[in-house]
């Protein structure tokens, strides 16, 4: 999808590891990589990522290039859309810092991560979605001269479905927030 490799599957059959080289205790691998999943979605990086992304996306709007492609100075709700998706990437700096705080004190976030790493995959998407309304039909072109920004917000829709797969799908991660942040049983 997008022309990109981002997805792998290994399989690993008759492996064996020498006990010296186990991480944590036997029979417990599942554990260890899921604390390492913990990690892995408290997405810190995220913030960063979708800050600059709404930040490129300002900054080209406000070039006299921007203003002659963008459908913002015909559309509020275009308006509206893209003040609401700057004032998610602060709510996903907030998350960002509440992880950071909780694992320089030596706490595995867990259900924190995966609120975050929720948030976070569904706002890039949100974000790409919103630039490619902003270049209408602009968005169309992959490349060349009429591809508003190297068509980077047609590209990052189209491959922002893989951030809702990877470290556990958007339902895996409401899963864990339903059972392990606010205590409800598994469905």
């Amino acid at each position: 999808m997008a022309f990109d490799h981002e997805f792998n599957e290994t399989f690993f059959e008759d492996v064996r590891v020498p006990a010296k080289n186990r991480v944590g205790e036997e029979n417990r691998g599942w554990y260890v990589g899921a604390t390492l999943l913990d990690f892995e979605r408290s997405n810190i990086d995220g913030a960063v990522h979708a800050r600059r992304q709404i930040n490129e996306l300002l900054d080209y709007l406000h070039s006299d290039e921007g203003k002659a492609v963008s459908r913002l100075a015909e559309s509020d709700p275009l308006r509206h859309e893209l003040a609401e998706d700057f004032i998610e990437t602060d709510v996903q700096y907030q998350f960002s810092f509440r992880i950071i705080s909780m694992q320089n004190s030596g706490q595995i976030p867990n259900y924190e991560a995966s609120t975050a790493k929720l948030f976070n995959s569904e706002l890039n998407q949100r974000l790409a979605r919103t630039g490619t309304k902003i270049f209408g039909l602009h968005s169309n072109v992959w490349e060349g001269d009429l591809a508003p920004m190297n068509a980077r917000f047609t590209k990052r829709y189209v491959s922002s479905v893989s951030s809702t797969i990877a470290a556990g799908t958007s339902e895996i991660q409401r899963n864990i927030i339903a059972t392990r942040g606010l205590g409800l049983p598994r469905g």
